[in-house]
């Protein structure tokens, strides 16, 4: 997972972050570091159950909230999705203990919790406008397609 850390590339907002060692294929985090250094992290809860196969995992999440969830992927890879800066705060401690780092989908490197909050918001913003812009659009089509009806009747009723 390499990522350089480019100052004029923005990094686009993340559905998915994750923790992941640099070159995560060779060296993927294994089930029994996640559960240590999740165990240690007090703001989480660490829960083993069995899945409908019988088979063990682990349920991890943040104490005060259940929805904000963290899990191992089969490539050892640790994976929120929409998380909180709460989460991302605890994301960074658990990449410490780990030594990895924090990723976002297209493998940008966040340096800090700041640092993802900005580039959040900034993702958020544009994605808010481009929703807008689309918006006005189709209010745009919509009122010209009713000037060409008017239009038509109008021009129906004087030839009429």
């Amino acid at each position: 997972m390499k990522a350089t850390l480019n100052p004029r590339k923005k990094a686009p907002m993340s559905f998915h972050v994750y923790i992941a060692r640099a070159g995560f294929k060779e060296t993927p985090i294994s089930p029994d570091e996640w559960l240590a250094s999740a165990s240690e992290c007090a703001e989480l809860r660490v829960e083993k159950k069995l899945n409908r196969h019988g088979k063990m995992f682990c349920n991890v999440a943040l104490k005060d909230r259940r929805d904000a969830r963290l899990h191992l992927t089969p490539h050892g890879l640790i994976d929120a999705q929409e998380p909180s800066k709460a989460l991302i705060t605890i994301m960074f401690r658990l990449a410490a203990m780990l030594g990895a780092g924090v990723y976002g989908e297209n493998l940008y490197r966040y340096t800090s919790p700041d640092n993802w909050e900005q580039h959040t918001a900034l993702a958020r913003k544009a994605r808010a406008d481009r929703r807008e812009k689309r918006r006005m659009a189709r209010r745009w089509h919509a009122c010209c397609w009713a000037l060409v009806l008017i239009a038509s009747a109008m021009i129906g009723w004087a030839l009429g």
